[in-house]
């Protein structure tokens, strides 16, 4: 019985830590709203700016908008109990490419392979696609290596 409550409480620490108050923009897309805004398979790495990896960079670490990546991955993105390391070679969701990374954002991991915690579509928080591809670009920057 001990397992559905901590289940139940990581989900409730997930979606909270994730998708913390709604940050309204007239371009918003709405949590959980599909949009695909971008071909993730037309994503090339070569194409990140620095700009991006600095936008995706203050979303991952919850500086702007409404998500904090960091408080289930860890401010280095090493991982933690609830959520996998995306610094290495190992992805448990995807293939680790620049584009399946911007469509795992946007899909979210409802049924976790390894870790407790589940990952609301856009992390739980409205992304414009700008930020959505920035996320996606940063998150990619840390297990390749990207032109800064």
């Amino acid at each position: 019985m001990r397992h559905p409550i901590r289940l139940a409480l990581a989900t409730i620490l997930v979606v909270a830590a994730c998708g913390g108050g709604a940050e309204q923009s007239s371009d918003a897309t709405a949590a959980g709203a599909t949009v695909a805004a971008v071909d993730p398979a037309t994503l090339d790495p070569a194409t990140i700016t620095p700009q991006e990896l600095a936008l995706g960079d203050s979303l991952y670490h919850g500086l702007i908008g409404a998500t904090s990546c960091q408080a289930c991955h860890g401010p280095d993105g090493k991982g933690g109990t609830v959520a996998p390391d995306l610094t290495d070679s190992t992805w448990l969701h995807s293939d680790g490419s620049y584009g399946a990374i911007y469509k795992q954002i946007e899909t979210g991991v409802m049924q976790p392979k390894q870790y407790l915690g589940v990952m609301p579509p856009f992390g739980g928080a409205p992304l414009t696609p700008e930020k959505h591809r920035a996320v996606a670009a940063y998150v990619y920057s840390l297990a390749h290596p990207v032109k800064k």
